[in-house]
């Protein structure tokens, strides 16, 4: 049995009902083939089948018109995703009059539920876009000391370098935010000029197969302020006691205050504006959550960020991230860059 007919299984073991899928991540996650349209209808016992626009097929499955839904649901329940828009509702209602529609009720749906666990193909998906990764930002570190750039400049060729290294995609548009505007943990990159002496915050990530790396590292040009370089001491403390101290079955909200309890003795709890980390995979953000008011616990599988940040409004602002995933009760990197404030200083 291949890789996707075991995840099929999976979830209809946890089916009563049928379930119709259109989300894209759960499309590419069940078949492993990226779709621009359709839905996936998938019983507790039969086959599955595609329901598309007739353009899109998968050999492995069976294949058939949206229009066609009809013929093969006459009557009972069909659970249909969250996210499903009015005018699909609309659209389904019409075409079975019969079947009573019920959307999924829980926050984290089947098929998220599947996602939380990554198997050993999706883990090294993961760890090929991070080497990726990992290659590009030994580019950022050469090129700022060869010459000078702008925020934009530089995000411009974070994106060219990914895919030159084999990235099938950029997970997000790469942030490069250099002084007060590194007070901003989503900058958008401007023609603003990179100079010696202030924070620099680049944060980027790529895929390979669908699966999204998220990375961040604070950098600084030629020398580093006593008042950043106490800073940065202190967010890669809180970082290196959130990783230390993660275990599986320890809850998100217990991971996050790891960090946050160290920064709130440092008074720079204020500075701290967002969670700890978030899951990763074919989604930059997805489950699980790691955040002060969360209390599901984290389990062997699930892969998320460690991503502690201290933003000073106006200022600067220093952040280090990097995905993980649980393996054997203990947090695992993908591949392990360094962190400490010499590794990321460019003289």
């Amino acid at each position: 049995m291949s890789h996707r007919n075991q995840l099929i299984k999976l979830l209809q073991q946890q089916l009563d009902h049928p379930v119709l899928i259109n989300k894209k991540e759960h499309l590419l996650y069940l078949t492993g083939h990226s779709f621009i349209d359709g839905y996936l209808l998938v019983w507790p016992k039969k086959n599955p089948v595609y329901l598309g626009n007739g353009l899109e097929t998968i050999k492995s499955l069976k294949s058939d018109y949206i229009f066609n839904i009809g013929k093969y649901l006459e009557k009972g329940q069909l659970q249909v995703e969250n996210h499903l828009t009015l005018k699909e509702l609309s659209y389904l209602k019409k075409k079975l009059s019969g079947v009573k529609l019920k959307q999924a009720d829980s926050m984290v749906g089947l098929v998220e539920q599947l996602r939380l666990h990554k198997t050993e193909e999706e883990l090294s998906y993961l760890r090929e876009a991070y080497q990726i990764t990992a290659l590009v930002f030994a580019n950022i570190k050469r090129m700022l000391k060869k010459e000078q750039w702008t925020e934009i400049g530089l995000a411009q060729y974070i994106r060219i370098w990914g895919l030159e290294y084999g990235a099938e995609d950029i997970s997000f548009e790469p942030i490069v935010a250099a002084g007060a505007n590194a007070a901003v943990p989503h900058h958008r990159p401007t023609e603003r000029v990179i100079k010696a002496g202030e924070t620099i915050v680049v944060d980027f990530g790529f895929k390979v197969k669908g699966y999204c790396s998220d990375f961040t590292r604070t950098i600084f040009l030629k020398k580093v302020p006593r008042h950043w370089a106490e800073i940065y001491h202190q967010a890669d403390q809180a970082y290196r006691l959130a990783f230390n101290g993660i275990r599986s079955g320890i809850t998100g909200h217990e991971a996050d205050s790891l960090a946050r309890d160290y920064l709130k003795k440092q008074k720079l709890d204020k500075y701290f504006i967002h969670s700890l980390g978030h899951g990763t995979g074919l989604e930059v953000h997805e489950q699980p959550s790691i955040s002060p008011k969360v209390k599901d616990k984290l389990q062997d599988g699930m892969v998320f960020s460690i991503e502690p940040g201290v933003y000073k409004p106006k200022v600067g602002g220093v952040r280090i991230e990097d995905l993980v995933y649980l393996q054997n009760g203990q947090p695992q990197y993908f591949v392990q860059v360094p962190t400490d404030l010499n590794s990321n200083l460019i003289k």
